[in-house]
């Protein structure tokens, strides 16, 4: 699973807040609006129906109100309102377009909220409503809606204490309003929530854009380049704060840095010449004493602990100078094949029980310090002689490619164990077997072949290690003709 990165992260989580936070604010807004809308039809039902309910009317009166409804709505369209009336006498007019399906008589269930009460002397019908004649009471309106015939209605109940009145509206042109209503702000919601993630990125992008250039700032330090500073932010107090504090540890890291250093390059130069004295001390001994003696065996015993001291010195010194950047390379057209020649020659005669293979694709020219280019490959063939079988075998295969030559040293031998594997470069790092072996090195050899290939632009990788095969590649860029 590919990593998401962390402002993708923040951008998501921007926008997964802000969408619901949108969408539960328009879930809310849709439910009163249509709360609303509804209530809005009850006024409207409440208000044709207790108009007609504040004098005492026959059954006339219910055909021309509805005749009015149907001049308002047009012979055309299907009727907006349907009436049920019930008069004091239990005489009921009903509506050609009532629907069938719903039963007037049901309205009892309804009709606790809307009790009867005691009746006054009726009013004259087409008096005016005056104090001598008041308009007759009411009674408290109840509305719900019914679906019949796969049709729904909003019923509501009203009347008077001689009248009760079922008006009832179709709900399908309320619905079909409503449904263009929901499209439009389905769209709108829509746009918004674009909007919002849009804003929710641009909002990332703008947040990160000074971590993005503390990252580049710092990817362009390396270990030539520690005198660099980043630039703090000047309208970001918080990076800007960042920034110094990463100024102030590259200020330590480069002092701690130049200090290791300059003790490593000079304990090693300073090293050189009293070795160099021990070490001629020593041959002079071991001429001078008879042959076989034991003081001659101890003498030559240091002697050998003394060579290993220079070659550990010589290379840390090498070390020293790469990590400074003052490694000094005399590079030259050079010949591969003459110079790893060179290198199985010196193997066939260390050990002539290996058979060593050489094998040469066609010849590679590459810009190279001649003597630190062998030291490499003579490091690894001693590796490769070292952890051998007996009667095993040694391969050096050259291969070249468009621009780059590649140099494949193979042995047999008990393989690399894989937690090794990740620390074999690393400065005086020795495996299990390395360490139980007092004559196997410092742990020096592969991190300063490394080194050294990195100087001429090239990588030192191990390309494979099994139970019985192990290679390393040494890729450098091929010289021009």
């Amino acid at each position: 699973m590919i990593p998401l990165s962390f402002r993708f992260r923040f951008a998501l989580l921007a926008g997964l807040v802000s969408t619901a936070l949108l969408l539960v604010s328009g879930a809310v807004l849709w439910r009163l609006t249509r709360d609303f809308a509804l209530d809005r039809l009850d006024r409207e039902i409440r208000n044709l129906g207790q108009a007609n309910l504040e004098r005492v009317v026959g059954p006339s009166h219910w055909a021309r109100l509805e005749n009015a409804f149907g001049f308002v709505a047009g012979e055309e369209r299907a009727p907006g309102y349907v009436i049920w009336a019930r008069g004091a006498d239990r005489a009921v007019y009903r509506s050609v377009a009532w629907p069938a399906g719903l039963d007037p008589e049901r309205f009892s269930t309804f009709e606790s909220g809307v009790a009867a009460m005691d009746a006054p002397p009726p009013p004259r019908r087409d008096r005016p409503i005056s104090r001598e004649n008041p308009a007759l009471p009411l009674r408290v309106p109840r509305f719900f809606t019914v679906e019949v015939e796969g049709r729904a209605w909003r019923i509501g109940l009203m009347g008077n204490p001689y009248v009760t009145l079922a008006l009832g509206a179709d709900l399908a042109e309320f619905e079909a309003g409503l449904t263009r209503l929901r499209r439009a702000f389905t769209a709108t919601l829509a746009g918004a929530l674009l909007l919002v993630v849009g804003g929710a990125w641009l909002l990332a992008r703008s947040a990160f854009r000074p971590v993005e250039r503390l990252t580049e700032a710092v990817e362009g330090i390396t270990a030539r380049g520690l005198d660099q500073r980043i630039l703090p932010p000047v309208d970001d107090p918080e990076f800007r704060r960042l920034a110094a504090g990463f100024n102030a540890m590259l200020d330590r890291l480069e002092r701690s840095f130049h200090q290791a250093t300059r003790f490593s390059a000079d304990a090693s130069h300073e090293l050189k010449t009293p070795l160099s004295l021990l070490q001629g001390t020593l041959e002079h001994t071991i001429e001078a004493t008879p042959a076989g003696s034991p003081t001659q065996a101890a003498c030559a015993s240091m002697l050998e602990d003394v060579q290993r001291l220079k070659a550990i010195v010589q290379k840390l010194l090498i070390l020293s100078l790469a990590d400074a950047g003052r490694l000094s390379l005399h590079r030259v057209r050079l010949a591969l094949k003459p110079l790893l020649r060179n290198v199985v020659e010196d193997l066939r005669a260390q050990a002539p029980d290996i058979t060593v293979k050489f094998e040469v694709e066609a010849d590679a020219w590459v810009l190279a310090d001649a003597d630190l280019l062998e030291q490499t490959f003579q490091n690894l063939a001693a590796n490769a002689l070292k952890y051998n079988r007996p009667g095993g075998r040694i391969e050096l295969a050259v291969k070249t490619t468009e621009d780059r030559v590649l140099v494949e040293v193979g042995n047999t031998g008990a393989g690399i164990p894989a937690a090794d594997q990740v620390h074999i470069f690393k400065r005086f790092y020795r495996g299990a077997k390395a360490r139980a072996d007092r004559g196997a090195g410092a742990g020096l050899g592969l991190a300063l072949a490394r080194e050294i290939v990195r100087g001429h632009e090239g990588e030192l990788l191990l390309c494979e290690s099994v139970a019985d095969w192990t290679v390393f590649r040494v890729s450098l860029p091929l010289a021009g003709n």
